[in-house]
């Protein structure tokens, strides 16, 4: 069984690279941003690029949406959903689409990294924030741009989460401002088959923050679905 990593904005599939040891050799980490210009072109791409082999789609705030679109899509396919502080639900914000994209426009990603830098984590190291933003800095703005309207132009997921049958974890920072606490409960309560957990004091790249704990709990996850 494939692992596939869906990569948070404005990182890619480097985000991911702590997490390669759970299952050596059965991880695909996708860069999403020139799949398309909509979230169902990055997520029939994905599917299109692992071919029939099951797998357990694990995205992280925007490739969480993808992976969500990946089950909508292909929900034979898919084994288990782990969502790291994603949503479900979408409503459309076009003032927030276009704040983002204006502050790339003119600066890019610069432009938007005060609003990131809140969305760490109080205990966040130095040396863990120096490395996303070496990250979201090697990005071409271009396809940050067409990230923002493809994540403000998705679909809404609920109704995929509360009739997903199959495993589901929920993970989420304690200290996330974008997707809260609350609002990951919320989302866990929606599916019959669906944990959640909480990493406390930490924000919204948890997996960087904290990758000890977050791969032992998804370990476990991933155990679990394929015993």
């Amino acid at each position: 069984m494939r692992l596939v990593f869906l990569h948070a904005f404005p990182l890619d599939q480097s985000m991911w690279d702590d997490q390669r040891a759970i299952a050596p050799g059965r991880c695909e980490t996708p860069t999403l941003y020139r799949l398309g210009d909509t979230l169902e072109s990055w997520a029939s791409g994905v599917l299109n690029s692992i071919g029939a082999q099951p797998m357990i789609a694990i995205g992280s705030s925007m490739g969480g949406s993808c992976a969500l679109e990946m089950a909508r899509q292909a929900p034979d396919r898919i084994a288990a959903l782990v969502l790291v502080g994603a949503k479900a639900g979408h409503r459309r914000e076009p003032a927030a689409r276009d704040k983002y994209i204006d502050a790339l426009r003119a600066n890019g990603i610069r432009g938007m990294w005060p609003e990131i830098t809140s969305w760490f984590g109080p205990a966040a190291e130095q040396n863990v924030i120096d490395r996303i933003e070496s990250i979201a800095l090697a990005q071409n703005t271009d396809d940050l741009i067409n990230a923002v309207q493809v994540f403000h132009g998705r679909a809404d997921h609920t109704e995929v989460v509360a009739g997903w049958q199959k495993p589901l974890l929920t993970m989420c920072g304690g200290n996330d401002p974008v997707v809260t606490e609350q609002k990951a409960i919320a989302l866990t309560s929606l599916a019959p088959h669906a944990q959640l957990h909480v990493m406390t004091g930490c924000g919204h790249f948890m997996n960087l923050e904290r990758p000890d704990e977050f791969n032992q709990v998804l370990a476990e996850f991933v155990q679990c679905v394929e015993a």
